[in-house]
């Protein structure tokens, strides 16, 4: 019996030793360190773009800021990231991840002074875009109730029906006044009723969005493209004091 004893508490011992825990994602820069750098939501970091596809622009014609980790309504985790011309804001795009997929909740329409939240409910659930893993020929759906608040600060409720697909981009479509990428993925966005998506981006995994092409509008128009020309850090030493928009090539 005193043999069996400490034999039966070894064991135990054992047994907790080989116990794994998941400790989740890094969440040291944000929610998902993994999951945001690939697809390039590294806080203050700053994608500056030119509406040449060849020539970069002195200064930029568009700059995508990402802002630090904010919480909307609900406790809802959020990454912003502002869209900007000349320092002025265009819009504001609020991203969350969940479970390593890139969700669109918020976005705020600047210059219109309007909003448009995706919510189930009374609740922020936002529409799906893509995965961290996401390659051409993959098709997103998201129903969802658009709740869009106006210039006047009224809020108005609508379904819709978000849709997103990829699919491979072109030779000329991965050349950017920065680089040229070997490989990438095209992303298009369908909405019914439209509250302002893009028509077209490219994503370069591991780097971000290398095009953009959007009206930054709630009501549509013509969307620009917008071709990326430089990455940085602004405030830092190699990325300049310049505000995001404002720096040289």
């Amino acid at each position: 019996m005193r043999t069996l004893i400490p034999l039966l508490i070894l064991t135990a011992a054992c047994g907790e030793m080989k116990k794994v825990t998941d400790a989740g994602p890094d969440t040291s820069c944000g929610f998902d360190c993994a999951a945001q750098a690939r697809f390039g939501l590294v806080q203050n970091r700053c994608f500056e773009y030119s509406s040449d596809p060849t020539t970069k622009a002195d200064p930029p014609t568009l700059g995508a800021w990402v802002r630090t980790l904010t919480t909307l309504e609900g406790g809802v985790q959020v990454i912003p990231v502002e869209y900007r011309t000349g320092g002025q804001i265009l819009a504001i795009d609020n991203f969350a991840i969940k479970n390593g997929d890139l969700w669109l909740m918020r976005r705020q329409f600047i210059q219109d002074g309007q909003s448009v939240t995706y919510k189930t409910g009374s609740a922020i659930t936002g529409v799906k875009w893509f995965s961290s893993g996401s390659t051409a020929g993959e098709n997103a759906g998201t129903d969802a109730e658009a709740f869009v608040v106006g210039s006047n600060g009224m809020g108005t409720t609508t379904a819709t029906s978000y849709q997103v697909s990829t699919s491979m981009p072109s030779v000329s479509e991965l050349k950017t006044p920065l680089q040229n990428y070997s490989d990438g993925v095209k992303v298009l966005v369908g909405e019914t009723p439209d509250h302002g998506s893009d028509t077209r981006r490219i994503w370069v995994p591991d780097t971000g969005f290398t095009l953009i092409s959007s009206a930054f509008s709630i009501t549509g128009g013509s969307a620009l493209p917008y071709v990326l020309q430089r990455i940085r850090e602004p405030g830092t030493a190699d990325g300049g004091p310049e505000g995001c928009s404002l720096g040289s090539p």
